[in-house]
């Protein structure tokens, strides 16, 4: 091949890569304003634009902070970033599991913690009442539409015969469409596969929820802690990683399996043992009087979608935050179904907030969102859902290995008593895209909207940047909001979540086969 044919080649491919490269931006660009409106001015200072600046306190730490080899500013250790602690399990919590595993072989441990794990994920709420009976009558509706309605003519047997032909039919395409919810019910072989198959993973998120509140609140040190549906006791330890020695854990689960390996644990895996590894522990089957118990931290992992009803659920919530003296913690699964179970909850909260009878029971959102106003992801049809890694052991391995490090989803709310500090109104990142000179970050306004913007280099404050360029999802971006709305193209008000978001949505339905036959 010659020379010159070579070049005109080349420059043919470098051609077609600029014109794909060049419609694919286009194409974006066109995709994103579909997504966005201007934002209006009619509410200044309540986004980020070219004028914003971090407040004194914090440009004034930043250069505390010192700087790094190359004479840039720490930015990563900015008041807004919360950096998670390993959440490797406790070495003497893996010795005790590694003990029982050799007391207690379970044969397919891999298939049937998965097995566990698939049905945990894919629950879903039970349908009440009043949407069993719309639904029957929708299905009632499409049947008499394509097969004509009962016949006026039959009388006594026959049209017996054909109503309850009707109602098989109805409740055969129910069973279909409509998910078989039971609550869980857990023996000890399920309790012990819990263990294997959801303790790392209970004890990452959970510690990554208190090391928020250590982060933001370092004055803060639970002296009791109320655990409701404490299962194997993954609260417990990661409690204690954190904050050390804890006055009282009060921990209830209905299941007494659940609470015999959680102090099995706590005697390290020696069921003679009378010394705990963390003192102050007390198990009990039934929850105590909210109206006499008050606790420092109240948390409450996965239990919503155990109440039958949207009114159990709702009296759960508010018992609890009745017995809470500072923080509720509640955790669901990373699902839609779990996002919405924690936005009954927040909604039932920011009412409670408001009303004048319950003024006891005032508080306000502490995370994940920076304000009490309705969630703005839910008018959109999207979740909010935030990640987690896990290191799970190798329980079967005679070293510390580990598994690959996995990303776990969850849905989480964490209220406080009182009124919002002014430092907690700062945006909050849901997603950062880090680029050459400027970030694309997804924010949560403390007004109530999202928005999308660019930060760069060129057009915005350096320690605005700099912060900018240091978060991840999750953290807080620590600026003042400006006064004044700017016009910069890129400062814009999202009406839709990106595609990331978008597509956790859907929710495969758990089918029967794939439940263990302890939770049927």
């Amino acid at each position: 091949m010659s020379a010159s044919l070579r070049h005109t080649l080349f420059l043919g491919f470098q051609r077609n890569r600029f014109i794909e490269k060049y419609t694919c931006c286009i194409q974006n660009f066109l995709i994103n304003m579909s997504h966005l409106k201007m934002y209006s001015t009619d509410s200044p200072g309540n986004i980020v634009t070219k004028h914003t600046k971090v407040s004194p306190e914090v440009a004034t730490l930043l250069e505390q902070n010192g700087t790094t080899k190359s004479g840039e500013l720490r930015y990563r250790s900015h008041p807004g970033t919360i950096r998670r602690n390993r959440s490797q399990l406790p070495s003497r919590l893996i010795k005790a599991i590694k003990i029982l595993l050799e007391k207690y072989p379970v044969k397919s441990m891999e298939a049937e913690t998965e097995k566990l794990n698939h049905y945990l994920q894919h629950r879903q709420i039970p349908v009440s009442d009043r949407e069993l009976t719309e639904k029957a009558r929708e299905i009632e509706a499409k049947i008499v539409a394509k097969e004509g309605e009962i016949p006026d003519d039959l009388h006594g047997l026959e049209l017996e015969n054909a109503r309850d032909a009707m109602k098989k039919k109805v409740f055969t395409r129910l069973k279909k469409i409509v998910y078989h919810w039971k609550p869980i019910q857990y023996d000890a072989f399920s309790s012990y596969i819990y263990l294997l198959g959801c303790m790392a993973i209970d004890y990452s998120i959970l510690l990554q929820c208190f090391t928020e509140i250590s982060k933001r609140d370092s004055n803060f040190k639970p002296m009791s802690v109320y655990n409701f549906g404490s299962k194997v006791g993954a609260a417990i330890w990661a409690a204690d990683k954190l904050w050390g020695a804890i006055g009282e854990y009060y921990c209830v689960d209905n299941s007494v399996h659940m609470n015999t390996i959680a102090q099995l644990l706590l005697q390290d895996a020696n069921e003679q043992s009378q010394v705990f590894s963390i003192k102050g522990v007390h198990f009990r089957l039934n929850e105590p009087s909210p109206k006499n118990n008050k606790f420092s931290l109240v948390v409450s992992a996965n239990m919503l979608i155990e109440k039958p009803t949207y009114q159990d659920r709702l009296q759960l919530v508010h018992n609890l935050w009745e017995m809470a003296d500072n923080y509720l913690v509640l955790v669901e699964n990373g699902t839609g179904a779990g996002f919405t179970l924690i936005n009954e909850a927040r909604d039932y909260l920011t009412q409670v907030f408001t009303d004048p009878s319950e003024e006891k029971l005032h508080g306000h959102i502490f995370a994940p969102c920076p304000h009490n106003k309705p969630c703005p992801r839910v008018s959109q049809n999207t979740h909010c859902f935030t990640e987690c890694i896990v290191n799970e052991p190798i329980w079967t391995s005679v070293t510390d290995k580990e598994k690959p490090r996995q990303l776990t989803k969850y849905s989480y709310l964490i209220v406080k008593k009182g009124a919002r500090n002014k430092a907690e109104c700062y945006p909050r990142v849901l997603q950062e895209n880090r680029a050459h000179k400027h970030t694309h970050l997804h924010l949560c306004l403390p007004c109530g909207q999202l928005q999308r913007t660019v930060v760069n280099k060129n057009k915005f404050d350096r320690h605005v940047f700099g912060c900018a360029r240091s978060v991840a999802c999750g953290d807080l971006l620590p600026v003042v909001l400006s006064d004044e709305a700017s016009p910069i193209e890129n400062q814009e008000i999202s009406e839709h979540s990106d595609e990331h978001h978008a597509s956790d949505d859907t929710c495969t339905k758990a089918k029967e086969s794939d439940v263990p036959e302890a939770c049927h």
